[in-house]
């Protein structure tokens, strides 16, 4: 890989674009960066069928989208410490929470950017200057910001009978992590993870950087903002290739581990079998929180599918390890689920990577993605 160069087409202020940023930083991966406008909207439309960010594109033409295979991926290619631990059991929990990260708290992420009026007002003119031009900036941002209220919340059973609970779903992971980075640096120990990766795509760009949710971290997390500049500011030659791993057995994961088990697992699973019954919403309801009438999401079936695939290639010793890790919330019989018949998504054709020069992917072309990209995954 030593003659290869990357391009990173992102967006400063852009979920995913930060993590992979961080991740590209910490293995020492070479890379410029594009920031991202219309123009290379449409490039990285073009050569990999998805207008979303962030994409890398090498200097021999291939193109690499989506963080988490992507960072997949590149661990096969770059020498170091991994971030997906050696330990199958501990790499499972880890490509676990990423998944949680990535997918599940999209939702107060979005309600912190844009619901506040201040945050919205700022993030939507920074986004529609980027994605369309200066001069049209705040009337772009507007419209862009009113689109992701309406994908994200409104119209994906976001309601007043639910609304405070997904704002406060961001103290409950403060509650999680002020308590794990008092006693370590990192999430599973010693040195970044994908379960790192995962969480620092909302906390970075969104909580830690919008101004509403900044300045509440800043008062009452400090340790997860401290965690923010550490692991964006980490290079794993400076840590060295001496790893601890730590198991997640403290009393301060149980809250995280029952909001995996009892929420977030049975929201993937009722959305593929909403996906499976050709239903386009349905009515999610988990431990803590229901959704009614959400949207049905093909690509968090791909993400089930993923997690399933996972936990059924674990040895049965490895499986129990995990099982046990969520014995105290009750979590056995999620888990149990994902050792069941895995479901099909279709998808797996899509998210292979990399896209190699000159291969072509199917592009369905409408008004809405060729304006404004795809408002969700």
């Amino acid at each position: 890989m030593k003659d290869i160069q990357w391009t990173l087409y992102r967006s400063k202020i852009s979920y995913f674009s930060g993590k992979l940023e961080a991740y590209l930083k910490y293995k020492n991966v070479p890379f410029e960066i594009s920031e991202i406008n219309r123009h290379s909207f449409n490039t990285i439309y073009k050569h990999t069928g998805v207008k979303k960010m962030p994409a890398m594109e090498s200097n021999h033409g291939d193109w690499l989208f989506d963080t988490t295979p992507t960072i997949a991926w590149l661990e096969q290619q770059y020498q170091g410490v991994p971030v997906i631990p050696d330990d199958p059991a501990l790499a499972f929990i880890a490509l676990l929470i990423e998944d949680y990260g990535d997918e599940w708290l999209w939702r107060p992420a979005m309600w912190w950017r844009w619901v506040p009026m201040g945050s919205r007002r700022a993030l939507g003119w920074i986004i529609g200057s980027e994605i369309i031009e200066e001069k049209l900036g705040r009337q772009a941002g507007w419209l862009f910001a009113k689109r992701q209220m309406h994908e994200w919340l409104w119209d994906d059973g976001v309601d007043k009978t639910n609304e405070a609970t997904v704002r406060d779903m961001l103290f409950r992971e403060f509650d999680f992590l002020e308590a794990l980075l008092e006693d370590q640096p990192f999430i599973l120990g010693s040195h970044p993870s994908v379960a790192d990766y995962g969480y620092f795509g909302s906390m970075f760009r969104h909580f830690g950087n919008d101004p509403d949710s900044a300045e509440v971290m800043r008062m009452q997390a400090p340790n997860t903002y401290e965690w923010l500049a550490r692991l964006w500011n980490a290079k794993q030659h400076k840590l060295g290739d001496q790893t601890t791993l730590i198991e997640p057995t403290a009393d301060y994961w149980q809250p995280l581990l029952d909001r995996i088990a009892n929420d977030y697992l049975p929201y993937l699973e009722q959305n593929a079998a909403a996906y499976i019954s050709g239903e386009k919403r349905f009515n999610y309801k988990g431990k803590h929180i229901n959704f009614n009438k959400t949207k049905t999401t093909h690509y968090r079936v791909w993400c089930y599918e993923v997690l399933q695939q996972k936990f059924q290639n674990l040895s049965q010793n490895d499986r129990k390890r995990v099982t046990d890790m969520f014995q105290q919330v009750g979590g056995a019989t999620s888990l149990s689920h994902l050792n069941s018949d895995v479901v099909i998504s279709g998808m797996n054709d899509i998210y292979k990577i990399p896209i190699k020069a000159g291969e072509k992917r199917p592009i369905k072309t409408n008004l809405a993605v060729l304006l404004g990209g795809q408002a969700r995954n």
